[in-house]
Formats: C-alpha cells, sequence, structure tokens
C-alpha cells in the first residue's frame, strides 16, 4: 500500500482513537486514501508503522486531514511521525467564510454523503470492527482530496491560498505536549473544584487519586469510573457509610455497588487530613486595574470585530481574543514591534492594518 501511494502526488489520512472509552488512548486505526483507493490499517495487527511514518514525512507528497490538529499530536507522540507539506481542510474551510466546517456538514455540502453521527464517539479499540464502523471510517478519507481541491478554488476565487498556506505551514510545527495526568494539583481544575472548602477539597484530592488509580488499571476513561459530578457531590457530601453514598444525588447505584468500599476509604482519608495540612486553591493575583488598558483593548475588539464582519469571518478567527491583549499591553507599538507579537499572523495584519491596529493603540482613528 505504501509503495502505491508513494507514487501519488498527496495522499488523505486520518486516525482514530478511543479517549471516550480507554484511560491509555491511542491510536487505534489509520485511514489512508488517494485520488483511487482508500485503505484502512490496524495499528494493532500491524506492529511496524514506519513506512506509514516515512510516507508522510516524504516532502513531494501532499497530506491532507481535516482538523489536523489531534491527528498530528498523537501520531507524534505514539510513534514520532511528523507530516510535511500539510493540507487541512478545516481551516481551508473556516477562512473560506463555510458557515459549517464539520466534516459531515461539508461532505453533505459538496457531495450529498451524509455521515452516521453514532460513530463519531464509537469504541475503535473493539475487535473485530463492524462492517458499519469500517464504512464510516474509510468515507472519513475518501472525499477528503475532492473536498481539498473544492476549497481550494474557493479560496483562490477569494484571494485567500496565501493565509491558509500561512496556517499549514504551522500545523508541522505541531507537537505532542504532555499536560501531566499526574499532576498533583489536576484534581483543582475539575470545573467547581475552587469552590470547595479546604475540608472538601481534600475528600476530592483522595476521590481523584482512587479514580486515576481505578480508571488506569482498568484502562477505562476516567468519567466511565465516576463522572466529575459525582466526586463533587461526594466530595461535599462526606458520607462515612454505603447508605449515605447510595443517596448522594448524582451517584448512580451500580457504582455505590461496585466501589463502595474505595470511595468511603477515600473520604475517610480526606476526612482524616490534619487541618494544618488540608490543601488549599491557589489564587493567582488581580492586577490593578488599568483603565487606559481596558480602553486600548476595547478599541482592538471593535477594529477586530468591524474587519472580520467585512470578510465574513468569525472575530476570533481574524484575531483571538489573547492576540489583542498581548498588543493591548504594549502601550508604544511600531510596525516592527507588531513582528514579534506572538501568534499575530501575516494574514490577519492584511486583514486587520497594521496602521488600523497602531491608531487602535494609540487612541486615533483609521
Amino acid at each position: 500500500m505504501v509503495r502505491r501511494l508513494a507514487h501519488e502526488p498527496r495522499i488523505a489520512l486520518d486516525t482514530e482513537a478511543a479517549s471516550f472509552h480507554r484511560y491509555v488512548d491511542r491510536v487505534y486505526l489509520l485511514q489512508l486514501s488517494s485520488d483511487t483507493e482508500t485503505a484502512l490499517v490496524d495499528p494493532l495487527a500491524v506492529t511496524d508503522l514506519r513506512p506509514i511514518g516515512d510516507l508522510l514525512a516524504n516532502p513531494k507528497l501532499e497530506v491532507v486531514l481535516h482538523d489536523a490538529d489531534y491527528d498530528l499530536r498523537i501520531l507524534d507522540r505514539d510513534y514520532a511521525f511528523r507530516a510535511r507539506n500539510v493540507f487541512d481542510t478545516r481551516i481551508a474551510a473556516q477562512l473560506a467564510g463555510e458557515p459549517a466546517v464539520g466534516l459531515g456538514s461539508l461532505l453533505e455540502k459538496y457531495f450529498g454523503v451524509q455521515v452516521d453521527k453514532r460513530y463519531q464517539r464509537a469504541d475503535w479499540s473493539r475487535r473485530p470492527l463492524t462492517t458499519e464502523m469500517v464504512a464510516y471510517a474509510a468515507n472519513d478519507t475518501r472525499y477528503l482530496t475532492s473536498l481539498r481541491d473544492t476549497l481550494e478554488q474557493k479560496l483562490q476565487e477569494m484571494g485567500r491560498l496565501e493565509w491558509v498556506r500561512e496556517e499549514f505551514l504551522l500545523l508541522e510545527q505541531i507537537r505532542w505536549t504532555q499536560f501531566g495526568a499526574d499532576d498533583e494539583e489536576a484534581y483543582q481544575r475539575i470545573k467547581g473544584a475552587r469552590a470547595l472548602k479546604p475540608r472538601e477539597l481534600a475528600i476530592l484530592r483522595e476521590l481523584y487519586r482512587w479514580r486515576e488509580r481505578t480508571a488506569r488499571s482498568l484502562d477505562r476513561a476516567r468519567f466511565r469510573v465516576l463522572s466529575n459530578s459525582a466526586l463533587l457531590a461526594v466530595a461535599k457530601a462526606a458520607p462515612l457509610t454505603p447508605k449515605k453514598l447510595a443517596a448522594v444525588q448524582g451517584m448512580p447505584a451500580a457504582t455505590a455497588q461496585r466501589y463502595g468500599d474505595p470511595i468511603l476509604r477515600a473520604v475517610k482519608k480526606g476526612l482524616d487530613v490534619p487541618d494544618q495540612k488540608l490543601p488549599r486553591v491557589r489564587r493567582s493575583r488581580r492586577p490593578e486595574p488599568d483603565a487606559e488598558y481596558d480602553q486600548r483593548l476595547e478599541r482592538l475588539k471593535q477594529l477586530r470585530n468591524e474587519r472580520a464582519e467585512a470578510v465574513g469571518l468569525a472575530p476570533g478567527l481574524v484575531c483571538p481574543n489573547g492576540t489583542l491583549q498581548e498588543i493591548a499591553r504594549t502601550v508604544s507599538l511600531s510596525t516592527a514591534a507588531l513582528d514579534g507579537v506572538s501568534e499575530l499572523r501575516r494574514w490577519q495584519r492584511e486583514v486587520v492594518g497594521d496602521a488600523a491596529i497602531l491608531a487602535a493603540v494609540q487612541g486615533g482613528s483609521t
């Protein structure tokens, strides 16, 4: 397959993982298409995938993906594969002003293909794959090269090809980033955790550690062991008996029966933490009020929104708020200084205009 594809000018690529089902996520399926064939590769059966890595690294071969970011990250993580010469149809659709940029929406719009959404969160680690899962996976790449051509033509007519090419070059630099599953304060990032009292936070910490150990040993997604909302509810209720645990709102009866003993031990361990050792939420200091900064930022947002409406793109795509904040923090700017603003693309500067940005920062008008 790789020998055949190596002679093609481009291939389409997609991956399927199972983070919705497994604790340890990995690539469970690779789909590749040329203009004439589609193949699925099972990495559980094909143990040496280096030929595919060589294929992706070939600078003469264009690799077409849809929403490439995660695919490129997990290919880097699992195999150290890094694609060159990438074309992302999702980014192309965004910059072409498509109202819906999901692959299913685009395939239906341009090719009349309806994607079965039942398999978007399917368990791709299962074997054997069903006939329907195989068909779904194949469709993820079968139409991508044709979609790529359709979007490229649209972008060319709009004069935006250079915009997407700038974005595609950045995709070549994507690498896997480990966010720290073993981070000691990861439990505090659960939504609602920062509002807990110190004692409740101590219980949540022990419950979180128990869930991590259990999910890892079962190779099961964390929420399939116990949801975040249930963790919070147990931390607040602090039950010490099976009856009280079963009465906690949001606690599934089957979960309480299966894991009741270790959950209650985790609660007890949190209750036994000495007062002087209770965890505290680290709160960052709020910056001092800066009226001039707020005014600069507001002017930049207004300018960005006007330019976005003029080109028919989402404001956050034309220039994200974080980038505007970085610009607004600089009291005095020159055109050269804009070169040092992180994440500010050349095409974004073209849309908004350097002179307009500087005028907004300095309080003038364009």
